[in-house]
């Protein structure tokens, strides 16, 4: 029988593991060497999701336009740093003044 692939090279690491565990070329792997006789042959993946993940539809141009419109009406304007530092800061002492207060109010010495 006649193979499509290639055979392994004996510089190919699977095949010199397979040497040394006692596997015999031409012959099957497994305890009644009745395994394959062929290494499986491989594809090279060149899309970034997953196996078995299905391709997602490409959107018509018209309708890319409109919702590009709406999530930009949607979307918050984006504060700097410096302002939203000061607003967690201003957060921070409301915070820590009711803190006080609470305790001042239901403290056992003022009881």
């Amino acid at each position: 029988m006649e193979s499509k692939y290639s055979p392994l090279d004996s510089s190919n690491i699977g095949f010199q593991l397979l040497r040394k565990s006692g596997w015999k070329e031409g012959t099957g792997l497994g305890a009644s060497e009745q395994g394959r006789l062929e290494p499986i042959q491989t594809q090279i993946k060149k899309n970034k999701c997953g196996i078995g993940a299905q391709m997602k539809k490409k959107s018509s141009t018209e309708h890319v336009a409109d919702t590009r419109k709406e999530n930009s009406e949607k979307r918050p304007k984006a504060i700097s740093k410096r302002l939203r530092k000061m607003l967690q800061e201003e957060q921070r002492m409301k915070e820590k003044e009711f803190d006080q207060a609470f305790f001042r109010d239901f403290w056992p010495d003022n009881v």
